[in-house]
């Protein structure tokens, strides 16, 4: 074979290498999604039967759990709220709460699978990578006039959340090579995905703001509180109602 067609050859053949690499990279993406978030997602809570006023006390976690407790104010749609409430303010309130978001992040050694032999059919992109992202909420409800206990719960979150990004699945050009890349980066991907965090927060903040704030509002009913009027607050609703 001649120097100039062997040389065009190895063009041609690095071109189709080239083009094999993108097509399987762009194609290798899956966009986060939250496989059990029908669980958390509640229908607008029957409201209180006087509108109360409640100072929120907020304890997140980490960045991403702060972006669901900064939602929890606009849930409680038919609350005056007050966040970050502080003890002895001078706004008064009826209601503390005092909410604490602590999450957890986890990996699983289904993403091994699901990289190595996976990659052989693209497993990353149509499957995505499995997540797990948990809340352990807290919230402690106390009478602001007296500081008299109303009621406490604890209520666990677990997310099941599927997702693949570049970061992660560019080792499927194992395709182009021995699958080494591709077994190495499944031990690695057990792991969790930082980026994964953010995503999940984003996309659920609204749903989980509410879901606590009905949590709040049901607790507060079922305790009775909705028909306690305080004295000293009395002429404030009756004002706002005429």
């Amino acid at each position: 074979m001649c120097r100039v067609c062997k040389d065009k050859s190895l063009r041609h053949f690095a071109m189709i290498v080239g083009l094999g690499a993108m097509l399987i990279l762009s194609g290798c993406s899956h966009p986060l999604t939250v496989k059990n978030i029908r669980a958390y997602q509640v229908q607008m809570p029957m409201p209180l039967e006087q509108r109360l006023s409640i100072g929120i006390i907020p304890q997140a976690g980490d960045r991403d759990s702060d972006l669901i407790l900064k939602r929890i104010p606009a849930a409680l749609h038919s609350m005056d709220v007050t966040m970050p409430y502080q003890r002895g303010s001078s706004c008064k309130v009826d209601v503390i709460a005092q909410v604490s978001i602590q999450p957890e992040y986890k990996g699983s050694g289904w993403n091994f699978l699901i990289n190595w032999p996976g990659f052989l059919i693209f497993t990353p992109a149509w499957n995505g990578y499995v997540y797990k992202v948990n809340y352990k909420v807290d919230v402690n409800l106390i009478k602001a006039d007296g500081n008299q206990p109303i009621s406490s719960f604890s209520n666990p979150i677990e997310l099941n959340i599927r997702h693949a990004a570049m970061n992660r699945t560019w080792t499927e050009i194992s395709w182009l090579e021995v699958s080494v890349i591709a077994f190495v980066g499944g031990i690695v991907f057990t792991g969790f995905d930082d980026q994964v965090s953010t995503l999940t927060a984003e996309k659920v903040k609204d749903d989980l703001a509410e879901y606590i704030a009905a949590k709040i509002i049901g607790t507060l009913r079922a305790g009775g509180y909705a028909h306690r009027l305080p004295s000293d607050r009395s002429h404030i609703i009756h004002a706002s109602q005429s």
